[in-house]
């Protein structure tokens, strides 16, 4: 149980409590001495910007893990339950870190490298890290002021000196990973994950996508992301695949890998397959690649034809969020290109499949009755890879469970076909802004950008834009003359680029908000409606709205 955290009713499965485990193996400690006897499989292959600089067969890795095990053991205050801080882009060693971290029971907690210092400073209080360690593209100023020993990967990578010979006791309910999300709150939340959670999600993945054939696996996701720590690493490694860790531009050097590699499928979202879709390149020069998995944001029916037209590639779409690990729907890798093309194109949305192993799903009505077929209602999930709860957050816990269910906020309807339902997800009851797959929250973006208040009421809204899928929007009640322009300027460009907004507009017309007071982002968006095909630079547009 999770301290500060109420006791909700079990997740089940099939009438299966969390206690009936349905995997033999249940910790990354288990999976790691199983993957010793693969020996000189490929295991974990680095690229940067389009350059292979290591490649790990199985025996080197689990020993690379073991050492670095024994190091974090060393250190004062690393034992069971610790909380590690982890800021990095992708890197060999921060691959390493999370599965030491997890192979001796202490808590992985990643943070996003471009975070802002204040949501820094609001995770490290609520976790209490124990350590803090920094690899690779981290702003120095990101860490001013943060009250924890701070070490760098590489750093702790080169003090290795022995391998782990006692393994710690580690209990499949024991917390693997506290992921930080925005959600709707001004304040993140960390999103609790037990190591059977991660488990029993990459079997599910490896039934869907047949990852004991599907070897070779490119991630080119940040691995802080929910989606590229739970399948493109966890589950990768629990079904003995080749990892192939992409970290630069989206160039054509990735097609180059992806036939060098032979890789079979990987996973990311929608903004990157506009970008691939743009470039020469098609199925026959990739004879290996099976599907491409997009989730993290809403892939519309547009950017996927565009794809598969282009490419010939297949996409299979999945859908999750981080307090069900990461998946709970994916369109499975056995299904018939025919059936999946019709649940690609035929409604308002691409399908996102159907639940995945040991996660159900369920369309409620507003009263909570099931809803029928193409009915729209809460997308609510139960299941084995559903958190324990919010770190130390009971109000939000509390919120977030009722009457057995996860309850995600999002509008979703179901089709059947051939005895199997198959789940859209149409919407989202909540107000979070996904851009480029970043879950961001217009109230912290508010609170990063409080200094507007100076000039004028000011509101953020997400709005919709063909590159990026959703961008930020800030609209102040003010005149806008040269000198507001110039405030907003300075302010807005000291955001952390996480939370920077594209365009900035003025005008005389009140923010639209309820009788309560709340905002009304969504009547807020349509002053931005002019700027969906807009692509931004670094610089954010500013301007005035005539009446």
């Amino acid at each position: 149980m999770i301290e500060g955290n109420s006791t909700h009713t079990p997740w089940t499965y099939r009438n299966a409590t969390l206690s009936d485990r349905l995997i033999e193996m249940s910790t990354i400690k288990e999976v790691l001495l199983a993957r010793e006897a693969d020996c000189e499989l490929p295991a974990l292959s680095w690229y940067q910007d389009g350059v292979c600089g290591e490649r790990w067969s199985y025996s080197q890795l689990t020993q690379k893990v073991a050492n670095l095990a024994a190091e974090l053991t060393s250190h004062e205050g690393i034992t069971k339950g610790a909380r590690i801080v982890v800021l990095s882009r992708n890197c060999p060693e921060v691959y390493l870190l999370y599965l030491a971290i997890l192979s001796i029971g202490a808590i992985a907690v990643p943070v996003n490298n471009e975070e802002s210092p204040r949501a820094l400073e609001f995770i490290c209080r609520r976790v209490e890290p124990s350590l803090i360690v920094v690899g690779r593209d981290v702003a120095r100023n990101l860490l001013v002021g943060i009250d924890a020993p701070i070490c760098s990967a590489d750093v702790l990578a080169a003090r290795q000196k022995a391998q782990l010979r006692v393994w710690p006791d580690v209990s499949p309910d024991d917390i693997g990973v506290i992921l930080f999300t925005s959600g709707t709150t001004s304040v993140p939340k960390g999103v609790c994950l037990s190591q059977y959670n991660l488990l029993v999600n990459a079997e599910a993945l490896r039934r869907s996508h047949e990852l004991d054939r599907n070897r070779s696996h490119l991630c080119v996701l940040p691995l802080f992301h929910a989606n590229a720590f739970g399948f493109s690493m966890i589950a990768s490694i629990y079904s003995g695949c080749h990892v192939v860790l992409y970290e630069g531009m989206f160039g054509r050097d990735l097609w180059a890998i992806l036939r060098a590699e032979r890789v079979n499928v990987f996973s990311t979202v929608p903004d990157i397959l506009r970008l691939l879709a743009s470039q020469s390149h098609t199925k026959e020069k990739l004879p290996d690649l099976r599907f491409v998995t997009c989730a993290a944001a809403p892939l519309a029916n547009s950017v996927a034809d565009a794809f598969e037209n282009h490419t010939g590639i297949a996409i299979h779409q999945g859908y999750g969020l981080s307090e069900c690990t990461n998946f709970a729907a994916t369109m499975p890798c056995n299904i018939s290109n025919e059936a999946r093309r019709k649940l690609m194109g035929t409604w308002e949305v691409p399908s996102v499949g159907p639940a995945i192993f040991g996660t159900e799903i369920r369309i409620a009505r507003p009263g909570g009755a099931p809803a029928s077929p193409e009915e729209k209602g809460e997308v609510l999930i139960s299941g084995h890879n559903v958190m324990s709860g919010y770190w130390r957050a009971k109000d939000e816990t509390d919120m977030t469970f009722r009457d057995g269910w996860l309850h995600t906020g999002d509008v979703g309807f179901f089709v059947e076909l051939d005895g199997e339902a198959y789940f859209f997800i149409a919407g989202r009851l909540k107000e979070l802004i996904i851009r480029h797959g970043d879950n961001i929250a217009p109230h912290a973006v508010e609170g990063e950008l409080a200094g507007l208040e100076l000039l004028g009421r000011f509101a953020v809204c997400g709005f919709a834009n063909d590159a990026a899928g959703e961008e930020i929007g800030i609209y102040i009640h003010a005149p806008f003359t040269v000198q507001a322009r110039r405030s907003a300027v300075d302010i807005v460009s000291r955001c952390a680029s996480r939370y920077r907004p594209r365009v900035v507009l003025f005008g005389d017309r009140p923010i639209p908000t309820t009788v309560t007071g709340k905002v009304r982002r969504n009547v807020l968006a349509k002053h931005f409606d002019r700027f969906r095909t807009s692509v931004f630079g670094s610089r954010p547009w500013i301007a005035g709205i005539d009446r």
